[in-house]
């Protein structure tokens, strides 16, 4: 199996899940600061401030257990929670 440009390391993987998955937190709540202050949209609280830290939690845990799928969870859940905000927001918006 191959992760990022062909690389075929699972140490590898590992360690940038997690290195993702733990800078995903402050981006998240500078997301959250800027909602809060533009919008007023409090689901950003929940959103931005809960998952991202589950995210870091689980890309942690996969590294220090060495298991690909808790990383990839915590990996899949650092991507999708700023698009999952701003679609909230769009339908709050509608």
């Amino acid at each position: 199996m191959s992760f990022f440009n062909g690389v075929e390391d699972l140490e590898l993987f590992l360690s940038r899940s997690r290195a993702f998955t733990v800078a995903s937190v402050p981006a998240c709540v500078a997301v959250m600061i800027f909602f809060l202050s533009e919008e007023g949209w409090r689901f950003s609280l929940l959103l931005c401030c809960i998952l991202p830290v589950i995210a870091a939690y689980l890309g942690i845990r996969g590294k220090r257990e060495i298991r690909g799928g808790l990383a990839a969870a915590g990996l899949a859940l650092a991507v999708a929670t700023v698009p999952l905000a701003l679609f909230l927001s769009l339908l709050e918006g509608a």
